[in-house]
């Protein structure tokens, strides 16, 4: 009996060795392979800087390398701030003018040139004498977007304005600092007209309610990168588990409350509603006086939906309503259905394609950057083909 009982003892602890020396030799792996890799390069010179007046604004001459886990890239910007071809402010005889208006989709830092919405409708609009402008500015929300269009995009003459237009637009239209923390500009209501607040000189930070709320961290997530790796794998995955192991200690904490760019999917009282309404009300205000700006000029003004990717992708969607709060009364279709309301009530056209997105999403062929949330190659072609023949027909170009 006493011979049985040794021989187990050995082989749990031989078997207990052997898993230690596999997770030390993982956990070496780990920190060669993960700690001195970082999350994304960036190499040349900036493509951004400050701007008095937006915020900031794509650098004229910029030229930059980005590498990141999903995309590799090469950003040139041209020596008027815009990505693309040179093109002057005065056309040439017969030529018109297409302007791409919006914010990182617009811009479409994570794709190659030909490949993004710009490329696309200028090599299709090309034979009828038609230059394409890429006005987008990563991280602009609508009313930035109005500003650069009187600031510079109006030089060009353009015949048609088309602006993207993204969820967290609303919310970034009320604030007066912007996605990474930059100061922006905004405008206040004032006798039933906008009034403008430039920038502040120094923005003050937003509070990070995500950051504060993971600041005690596990000492084994802190200290170990294989189970840092696993653990943000499973952040990503099942948020609700990973709540479960942060209460003994072994996860980051994770904060229930969403984000304020997701309240207008599903504000649950009367002061989350508020803010809700002011943030449409603002942005119905500035996209109004963004179609007057426009059509002034005598261009065409029409605004694109740009889903997220948790509008299109169902098992996204479910991820936000499994880390957020469960029990709010979550509305995926609530922005692109009220902007739809809105843009009637102004006159302004919208083009939607969120249909075709889902049905790219529901295939393995995806539309849409799994960790990065932009479009990839294939989400740029589904907003090309919905765009294009309202295009072709504002400017009859073919049939």
């Amino acid at each position: 009996m006493n011979a049985r009982v040794g021989e187990w003892r050995s082989r749990l602890l031989l078997a207990s060795l052997s898993t230690l020396l596999v997770l030390a030799f993982a956990e070496v792996a780990a920190r060669a392979l993960l700690r001195s890799r970082p999350p994304g390069v960036v190499e040349g010179t900036p493509i951004s800087e400050v701007s008095s007046t937006l915020g900031w604004r794509t650098r004229p001459k910029g030229v930059q390398h980005i590498r990141r886990q999903e995309f590799e890239i090469t950003i040139a910007i041209n020596s008027r701030g815009l990505r693309g071809p040179e093109i002057p402010y005065e056309s040439d005889k017969g030529a018109r003018r297409l302007a791409i208006m919006g914010d990182s989709f617009a811009h479409g830092y994570y794709a190659n040139e030909p490949e993004t919405l710009r490329g696309r409708l200028a090599e299709a609009l090309g034979p009828c004498r038609i230059d394409v402008l890429n006005a987008g500015a990563p991280g602009y929300s609508t009313d930035q977007e109005w500003l650069y269009f009187d600031e510079e995009v109006q030089k060009y003459h353009p015949g048609e304005v088309v602006l993207l237009f993204y969820y967290n637009d609303l919310h970034f239209n009320l604030e007066s600092v912007g996605t990474a923390n930059r100061a922006k500009p905004r405008f206040l209501e004032k006798d039933g007209s906008l009034e403008l607040v430039p920038p502040a000189k120094s923005a003050t930070p937003a509070v990070d309610r995500e950051a504060r709320a993971g600041a005690r961290r596990a000492a084994l997530y802190h200290h170990s990168a294989l189970w840092a790796f696993a653990a943000e794998r499973l952040q990503r995955s099942r948020p609700d588990w990973s709540r479960a192991l942060s209460d003994y200690g072994l996860t980051p904490e994770l904060s229930r409350e969403p984000p304020g760019e997701y309240l207008p999917f599903g504000p649950r009282d009367t002061r989350e509603r508020s803010r809700v309404e002011e943030m449409w009300m603002r942005t119905s205000q500035i996209l109004g006086r963004f179609r007057d700006a426009v059509r002034q000029g005598g261009a065409g003004f029409s605004v694109f939906y740009v889903p997220a990717r948790f509008e299109a992708n169902d098992e996204a969607w479910a991820f936000v309503r499994r880390r957020y709060e469960t029990d709010r009364p979550w509305n995926r279709d609530s922005v692109r259905t009220r902007l739809g309301g809105v843009l009637a009530q102004l006159d302004i056209p919208l083009i939607e394609t969120e249909d075709a997105f889902r049905n790219a999403e529901r295939t393995e062929n995806h539309a849409y950057l799994a960790l990065d949330g932009h479009w990839n190659a294939r989400g740029n072609q589904i907003a090309f083909d919905g765009l294009f023949p309202a295009m072709r027909r504002a400017f009859s170009c073919g049939s």
